[in-house]
């Protein structure tokens, strides 16, 4: 996990962590320069003076190195640049230099002295700042971070034995022991940084690797989504004396409704409405191999029983057990206004008779395509149009959407609908069942798709 990512997601995610980083190192600075202010106070109280402005300078130059480099990666991510490791193995030696020096200091700092330094608080800032490493989100760097702080303090630690061999006098064990240990605690803080600096990168990687999986899909059934929608009808047929329109709504990007029409040698109009079992990317596939199945079939069978055998047989030897597929299909004849329509376990069909002002509703002739082979299915339904009548083809996805008392829209309200706007044309039909349905359910969520065709003799 320590090999370098190219993700250009993941390396913003990283510059992002370092400036987080970078703002709680100032924070410490911060606190740290207060704590200086404070030990100045009680140095003056007790007649030392000058002691307290060289930690003083150290804290501000670090601060000011610290807000440049907060700037610089700032400028980075708005130029969508990359820092190099090199850059950041120096930011970090840098950094380490303030304790370090920090101990330095106070080993000819009076009142505190080569002893006390080696033991002071000022050992604390090494492990924020291994801590604070791990937002590199680099194992590397959090394992340098340890080993640039225990080089420092053993560096100063042997300064301070060989400068100054009295301070060991009398306990070199101990003396001795005390800076070897702390050498060693510090690498291996460093070393454990590493291992949390490595958990925060997997997870981190993890996300992205789940967002630009999800972001991908989503690309991807956006342009399925174009494709199955670019296999509807681009315009209503043009009919004497018939108005005709559909209109299709997935509940998710892609679905298993559709509607179709399709002009045939004989003159007559072939119109469809079909709904596969789901809906998402799966029955969206079935969509597609359903609607070429029945244009072809159409287009070569005028037996309209004939044809939804041979397409209940296709689709058996295609789809998964579980699968199947609702359709109407009717072949209109616009010489004499009739039309001829079967379902396969799609309903209720719906006819209104504009001069009666009465419903009818015509079953199904068999089951659902897919799930019996060689079922003989029975007559089609005959019909006459006059002018006004209506026949509309509707999914279930409008029939079983309720609302929030669990109430289904219901056969009875798509009547009410058509009945109350019969004089609107097929499309503004549509549109207005669309707004009933909506009104209906108020905030319950669209579940299955919604499709629907409306033949008018005008």
């Amino acid at each position: 996990m320590d090999s370098p990512i190219t993700s250009n997601s993941f390396q913003l995610a990283e510059m992002r962590s370092e400036c987080v980083r970078v703002k709680a190192v100032l924070s410490v600075l911060v606190s740290l320069f207060a704590l200086v202010c404070i030990r100045a106070g009680m140095s003056l109280a007790h007649g030392h003076r000058g002691y307290a402005w060289p930690f003083a300078v150290l804290l501000a130059a670090t601060t000011v190195y610290e807000l440049a480099w907060l700037k610089t990666v700032k400028r980075k991510i708005s130029l969508n640049h990359q820092i190099s490791r090199k850059t950041w193995t120096v930011g970090l030696l840098v950094e380490s230099l303030l304790p370090t020096l920090a101990v330095f200091l106070q080993v000819y700092t009076p009142f505190i002295g080569p002893a006390r330094a080696l033991l002071s608080p000022a050992l604390a800032a090494y492990f924020v700042f291994i801590i604070l490493s791990t937002l590199h989100l680099d194992v590397m760097l959090s394992r340098l971070a340890g080993c640039f702080a225990a080089a420092g303090y053993a560096l100063v630690s042997l300064l301070v034995f060989v400068g100054k061999p009295e301070v060991a006098a009398g306990g070199e064990l101990f003396a001795y022991g005390a800076s070897v240990s702390y050498v060693v605690l510090l690498g291996v803080a460093g070393f454990a940084a590493g291992e949390v600096a490595n958990q925060i990168r997997l997870h981190v990687v993890t996300s992205l690797n789940e967002v630009e999986t999800r972001t991908r899909l989503e690309r991807d059934l956006k342009i399925a989504r174009t494709i199955q929608q670019g296999l509807l009808p681009k315009a209503p047929p043009k009919i004497d004396g018939f108005d005709i329109a559909g209109w299709n709504q997935p509940a998710d990007d892609t679905g298993g409704d559709y509607y179709d029409w399709q002009q045939l040698m004989d003159g007559r109009l072939a119109i469809t409405v079909a709904d596969v079992t789901g809906h998402g990317v799966g029955p969206a596939i079935g969509m597609a191999g359903c609607r070429a199945y029945a244009r072809a079939g159409l287009a070569e069978q005028k037996d309209l029983r004939c044809f939804l055998s041979r397409l209940n047989q296709l689709l058996y030897d295609d789809l998964p057990p579980e699968k199947f597929v609702t359709l109407a299909a009717g072949a209109l004849n616009p010489s004499d206004a009739s039309l001829e329509l079967i379902s396969a376990g799609h309903g209720p069909l719906i006819f209104y008779s504009s001069h009666e002002d009465r419903f009818y509703t015509y079953d199904a002739q068999g089951p659902p395509l897919g799930l019996l082979p060689r079922f003989a299915y029975g007559e089609p339904e005959k019909m006459k149009f006059c002018r006004g009548d209506i026949l509309a083809l509707v999914t279930d996805g409008f029939l079983e959407w309720t609302n929030a008392n669990d109430e289904e829209f219901h056969t009875s309200r798509v009547e009410q609908v058509i009945r109350e706007h019969r004089e609107l044309d097929a499309a503004a039909i549509i549109s207005e069942l669309y707004s009933a349905v909506l009104k209906f359910a108020g905030p319950s969520r669209q579940l299955d798709d919604l499709t629907a065709l409306i033949v008018k003799r005008v």
